[in-house]
C-alpha cells in the first residue's frame, strides 16, 4: 500500500505488468485498474502505450 503513495500509474502498472504478465489476460481489466488505483479509461491508455 505505501509503494503506491510514492510511485505513479505508470510506475504501478509496468510493476505489474513483469511481476504477472498472464494476470492480464485472466482477470477483467476493470478489476486490475481498481487494484492499481487508477481509472479504467487511465489503464487503457497506459496499455496502448505499452
Amino acid at each position: 500500500m505505501f509503494t503506491q503513495l510514492h510511485t505513479t500509474a505508470k510506475q504501478r502498472f509496468h510493476s505489474l505488468l513483469d511481476e504477472d504478465p498472464e494476470l492480464f489476460k485472466n482477470v477483467p481489466l476493470q478489476y486490475i485498474s481498481s487494484m492499481l488505483g487508477i481509472t479504467p479509461e487511465s489503464l487503457s491508455r497506459l496499455r496502448k502505450l505499452n
